[in-house]
């Protein structure tokens, strides 16, 4: 395939599984804590990648690297944890309202750590995605009256955003040098390691619903696709593009969203927005 073409489909790809965590993760609330359902994703996703890192001979960290993917994988373990106890309290809409804050936060966060300075047309692109996935969401006046209200939910995804934001920055200033295969199995095990005690101790494992198929089929899901096929996509695709312009396209994640919980109708309705959304992508993503 086309490399020109390639990562443009990748970028979609990445969207589109990211988008469906939001809808799918709320669906796993009623059989799992919030805590155990993120630590048996990252369980199942390093039990996935151990035999293929193990075959390609590339299993050691310098204590200097460990420490490194141990935060890593930290500010994403909050990012979970917190999408998952936020969804208690609020929609997955709401959620991908807030998700849309995402790149002005990586804007921020990039220009106090790292000095990555933004262009004017950078910063009016991503304030245009980020009304454009506004609108996406209150295309109707029952979206709107239910978006208007700021909930104890509403406070724990927005900082949980700023853990996923600061784990992007650090996976480029750290883990670009890596092979994707071994970033994405390195964060999940630590990821693992981090939240076990955790689990067994506060996951309210006695009310886990192991013998639920259905729990069973969301969780794998959540497994392959949204974890593993997330991964392994953002650790390629961040050795080819900056953090602000990868998490800017996570301004389509409304439109992916609403598709999914509301079909095609759902989003023939919000076209307009979605067509701003991708000219804010230009903005953001042209060369200067």
């Amino acid at each position: 395939m086309n490399h020109a073409l390639a990562q443009p489909i990748l970028l979609l790809v990445w969207i589109g599984l990211l988008s469906s965590s939001f809808v799918v993760s709320g669906k796993v609330l009623p059989y799992a804590s919030p805590i155990a359902a993120t630590c048996l994703r990252f369980i199942l996703t390093s039990l996935c990648l151990a035999p293929l890192v193990w075959r390609s001979n590339n299993v050691k960290l310098t204590a200097k690297q460990f420490g490194q993917y141990t935060l890593i994988s930290g500010f994403l373990v909050l990012f979970f944890v917190g999408l998952f106890e936020s969804l208690k309290t609020i929609t997955a809409e709401k959620t991908a309202v807030i998700y849309t804050l995402l790149p002005l936060i990586s804007v921020l966060l990039s220009f106090m750590f790292m000095g990555i300075k933004t262009r004017i047309s950078q910063l009016l692109g991503f304030l245009i995605g980020t009304v454009s996935a506004i609108w996406m969401l209150t295309n109707g006046q029952n979206n709107l009256q239910a978006l208007s209200n700021w909930q104890y939910g509403d406070s724990i995804f927005l900082a949980a955003c700023f853990c996923l934001a600061i784990h992007v920055l650090l996976i480029k200033k750290w883990a670009t040098k890596q092979s994707a295969l071994t970033s994405t199995f390195y964060i999940a095990l630590l990821g693992s390691l981090l939240l076990l005690p955790i689990m067994l101790f506060y996951g309210d494992l006695t009310h886990l619903v192991w013998q639920s198929h259905t729990f069973w089929t969301w969780l794998i899901y959540l497994t392959l696709f949204t974890t593993l096929g997330t991964f392994f996509l953002q650790q390629h695709l961040l050795k080819k593009v900056s953090p602000n312009a990868f998490l800017a396209m996570t301004y389509l994640v409304p439109a992916f969203v609403l598709f999914l919980q509301g079909g095609l109708p759902q989003l023939i309705l919000i076209i307009p927005a979605v067509l701003v959304a991708f000219f804010a992508l230009y903005l953001i993503t042209r060369a200067p």
